[in-house]
């Protein structure tokens, strides 16, 4: 069954400018599991981020191997969270010489955030407080989901969000050229899409700016190679108008995890639930998030806070 979120997103008298670009993207499997969620207290720094995102795929991996029907979809687990400030760049990145600098990296020495270069697609990006990091990590195979289709779920769920739920205008998702992303306008982009996949197993995700903090970050490079488009917020495009104020980033994380379940056709419950009627595959993925929330809290503790914005009297 096609649920009425999904709906609004292919029909086009209704929804023009946000929309699957292909037909042949049929509504996923409905006959799974319920998708689990958490919605993380602290800011993750990005290597706790990205070990937890390691080690629970290595966790879904083995429950695979080891009972390929008992496991079919029951470790799928959709990660809300912000990153302390971060930026990173993909796979698809033109790494220069691997004995230096990213050219990208030196715009942003000692400005207060790390620099990383991951396994996802895409290219430079920023990741930080003011921002909602979502990474679900679902088996595509189970889902019966092509990759192709799977990111353009997850561009449609963003663009409809801001449109149908914030009422902003002009939501173009993709962009016209083609870019992955959502955009306010051809030069402005409120959120990104950058996926790996290990074995069919999705991780990373999307990036969505919520308040402005994000921005003085993202004007020091240039994002996702994207010369002539610049980074902007929700906040920033809400219209004053509107009866619901600005969002939080726990506002939108909250609002979105029951799109994950319309989008996706399954009903979708906290990490949390009913742990004890549950196999030793969701349990040890649960461990692995409360670890990642302890590991985060030490961090953040020993440094004190995070900047607020680049300090540019150190930069090179």
């Amino acid at each position: 069954m096609v649920s009425r979120s999904f709906t609004r997103l292919l029909n086009p008298s209704t929804f023009r400018q946000v929309s699957l670009s292909s037909s042949s993207c049929a509504t996923p499997s409905s006959s799974l599991p319920p998708l689990r969620y958490h919605i993380f207290r602290e800011p993750l720094p990005y290597p706790v981020g990205l070990k937890l995102q390691n080690d629970i795929i290595d966790v879904r991996l083995k429950a695979k191997k080891d009972d390929p029907a008992g496991s079919r979809g029951k470790g799928d687990v959709v990660l809300m969270l912000e990153h302390t400030p971060t930026y990173t760049t993909g796979r698809r990145d033109n790494s220069p010489n691997p004995n230096e600098l990213h050219p990208e990296e030196r715009k942003v020495q000692n400005v207060g955030a790390n620099f990383y270069i991951t396994k996802r697609g895409g290219q430079v990006t920023y990741h930080g407080p003011g921002q909602l990091v979502g990474y679900p990590i679902l088996d595509l195979n189970v889902m019966e989901t092509p990759t192709r289709c799977y990111v353009e779920y997850l561009q449609a769920m963003l663009g409809e969000y801001a449109r149908d739920d914030l009422g902003i205008q002009g939501v173009l998702a993709p962009h016209p050229e083609g870019h992955v992303g959502v955009f306010s306008s051809p030069t402005e982009k409120f959120a990104s899409i950058g996926i790996h996949l290990s074995h069919r197993i999705t991780s990373h995700g999307f990036a969505m700016n919520i308040t402005p903090q994000p921005i003085k970050w993202f004007d020091l490079v240039m994002a996702c190679g994207l010369a002539d488009v610049k980074a902007t917020s929700l906040h920033q495009l809400i219209p004053p108008s509107s009866k619901g104020g600005l969002p939080s980033v726990k506002d939108v994380a909250e609002s979105l995890i029951p799109k994950f379940g319309e989008l996706f056709s399954r009903g979708i419950i906290p990490l949390s639930h009913d742990l004890q009627e549950e196999g030793a595959e969701v349990k040890q993925i649960y461990e692995l998030v409360q670890k990642a929330e302890e590991d985060a809290k030490i961090v953040n503790e020993k440094q004190g806070g995070w900047p607020d914005e680049p300090d540019l009297s150190k930069r090179e």
